[in-house]
């Protein structure tokens, strides 16, 4: 099983344009926001920061508080050309992960073969420099601290509760730093590539692998606390909702496990796999799937309310914007539907591939579409109101 589910995960990257020979430059991150600006990553390692009142008024890039910073790449050890070839360019410092955001510090984390890093980005200022050396006395930081020592590539993207931040890696490991880039506690090795974020709640860390473990871990000490392991890989982030976490694998199921001891609560078999983070709201699951569809399930029992057939995958997690469920699929069609029936009110083109986890705020969702392109779509209307292409710029 787990074989198979390697063979079929290869088969998703080549999809999703995770090649192993290297990025399609295509978008993948999705956004945090502070005060009106959105903050995101890119497939050939930039972070952008960019204002929302100054994109929908068409401004020059940058703007007041808008910024790009490159982030360095990792030199490949020997790399040069020769009468016998050449040794292959450096990987890209990749960002898929979506970043995390405090008050003055944005977190990123970069896939770059094994060689990837957690950042931390002055969010009025980047001070890094030309070199990627950070401005210490700001703030900023990156782990590990040495420029030439790394973690493994991280694709779920970092969070931050209260004082600490918590990212899992591929190299199996679930790191704990604190506000200047310091271990809270020894890393927690599941055993198997992490490409997931983690979630917390009352004081556990909950965190995934793609060995099909779920592992509830002590936020103060990083101590085990229980795990339990099903039938295939974890595909989704988990969500925790009162005593219940919800996640979907590659068994084709949503399963919802007690936050107390892993039991299992109930199980939702869909047409594929789960692979975007569901959602939860007033008892309902909002989840989307890889055969098409938005399911609607009750939270408690698992019962299926209702379903919407999309016209193709779901990868981006579902969201809530005003009065209205809004769910991409992985062509660029948005569908508006009604959370309480799963009717359809409109529906709006994007026109490109989304990958990305959605932004909303009130009536206006932001997307990050895989031509290198963010959207602001007002979902009362339908209107794309502004759009912001980041190909061009240096």
């Amino acid at each position: 099983m787990r074989k198979l589910s390697l063979i079929l995960f290869v088969i998703v990257l080549s999809m999703l344009g995770l090649s192993c020979t290297g990025p399609t430059w295509q978008g993948w991150s999705g956004f945090a926001s502070y005060e009106g600006n959105l903050y995101f990553g890119t497939m050939d390692g930039r972070v952008l920061a960019i204002n929302m009142s100054a994109r929908s008024q068409g401004l020059s890039f940058p703007s007041e508080e808008e910024w790009l910073l490159t982030v360095k790449r990792p030199a490949p050890a020997g790399g040069m050309c020769g009468p016998m070839g050449c040794v292959p360019a450096a990987q890209p410092a990749t960002i898929y992960a979506t970043p995390a955001i405090t008050d003055n510090i944005v977190y990123i984390a970069t896939y770059a073969g094994d060689s990837g890093k957690v950042m931390a980005i002055n969010r009025l200022t980047p001070g890094y420099d030309a070199e990627g050396i950070p401005a210490w006395n700001e703030g900023e930081w990156f782990y590990p601290r040495s420029e030439n020592k790394y973690i493994g590539s991280v694709v779920g993207g970092p969070i931050v509760v209260e004082d600490t931040l918590y990212v899992g890696s591929s190299d199996g490991k679930l790191y704990a730093l604190d506000e200047k880039g310091d271990e809270r506690w020894a890393p927690f090795d599941t055993g198997g590539k992490i490409w997931t974020s983690p979630a917390v709640g009352d004081g556990v860390v909950y965190v995934s692998n793609y060995g099909g473990k779920l592992f509830a871990v002590s936020s103060t000490d990083g101590s085990l606390i229980w795990e339990i392991e099903l039938p295939a890989s974890i595909a989704s982030s988990p969500v925790i909702s009162g005593d219940i976490i919800y996640f979907g694998t590659f068994d084709r199921n949503l399963y919802a496990i007690a936050v107390t001891d892993g039991s299992e609560r109930w199980k939702f078999e869909g047409g594929n796999w789960f692979w975007a983070t569901p959602m939860v709201k007033d008892g309902v699951v909002y989840a989307g799937c890889f055969d098409h569809q938005v399911y609607a399930l009750n939270a408690i029992t698992g019962e299926k309310l209702w379903h919407f057939v999309a016209d193709a995958p779901i990868v981006a997690p579902p969201m809530l914007s005003g009065d209205f469920l809004v769910a991409t699929s992985e062509s660029g069609e948005m569908y508006i539907l009604e959370p309480d029936t799963g009717n359809l009110v409109r529906s709006i083109s994007i026109g490109y591939q989304v990958m990305a986890p959605l932004y909303a705020e009130e009536n206006m969702v932001y997307v990050h579409a895989r031509n290198r392109c963010v959207y602001a779509v007002d979902v009362q209307s339908g209107d794309n109101v502004w759009e912001f292409c980041y190909s061009d710029i240096e």
